[in-house]
């Protein structure tokens, strides 16, 4: 495990703590010896399970639930842990959830849920943070998009446009917040071992590895280890970018 002497008891907050990505991102901020907080939604037994593997690793994690896509519950979730803490060092936007359907099907609601909690949750943490991260003239963002969002993916109109957006977003937003020394960039994983794959038929996954150059899916741990790097000052001169962890798959 790479060690970010630097990220040593830093105030870390990750949203959608108890999914896949969002899991494997705590452990490995606690790991790195920081004060980890993550959002979760409605899966309390998983964000029950992730404290006690926290505690099993070494560590202690700080689940609290909040809806990221409602801006008065993103804002008490902010300010309950400064209060608490005096600040917060850095923000993790990982939360996303999917409604795939072909365009031609795709009704309003799951075009609209999906940018709700995709881009305007993500603008919700990042505003309510940045607050706090202003006075402190330091910190550093992270956000998670996805391949979705920087190349086509079928029956994903709605999340590749969130997804492309959180990229431009990024991009935006760490030329405006560099000078405050608060850095921003990008993670857009591919196709990683998680629960969302797992609906991938078996044939389709079978001719999907087969395209991607180094023929398996990634892991949640490996996606976590390049959030941590973009977090730490190991990439201290890494601004604005969007780091593609793919194995390969859309390079070509």
């Amino acid at each position: 495990m790479a060690k970010y002497e630097d990220l040593e008891g830093k105030i870390v907050l990750i949203t959608g703590g108890s999914g896949d990505l969002g899991r494997a991102s705590v452990l490995e901020f606690g790991k790195q010896k920081c004060r980890v907080y993550f959002t979760y939604n409605s899966s309390k037994d998983s964000a029950d399970e992730l404290v006690a593997s926290a505690e099993e690793s070494g560590f202690e994690a700080f689940p609290i639930r909040c809806n990221i896509s409602d801006k008065e519950q993103v804002n008490a979730l902010v300010n309950d842990i400064v209060e608490k803490e005096g600040k917060i060092d850095v923000l993790v936007n990982n939360a996303g959830i999917y409604k795939d359907n072909l365009f031609t099907s795709m009704t309003d609601e799951e075009f609209e849920q999906v940018i709700q909690t995709n881009l305007y949750g993500t603008f919700y943490c990042t505003k309510s943070v940045v607050d706090v991260m202003y006075r402190n003239r330091c910190g550093a963002i992270v956000n998670v998009s996805s391949i979705a969002g920087v190349t086509n993916s079928f029956g994903q109109a709605n999340y590749s446009a969130a997804k492309g957006a959180v990229v431009s977003f990024s991009r935006t937003l760490a030329a405006e917040l560099a000078p405050k020394n608060i850095r921003v960039n990008t993670v857009a994983p591919g196709l990683i071992d998680s629960s969302m794959v797992k609906r991938i038929p078996r044939n389709i996954m079978k001719q999907t590895l087969s395209g991607i150059p180094v023929k398996r899916l990634g892991k949640p741990e490996e996606i976590a280890k390049a959030i941590a790097f973009l977090a730490s000052e190991d990439s201290s001169y890494v601004v604005g970018q969007t780091l593609i962890a793919d194995g390969g798959l859309i390079m070509r």
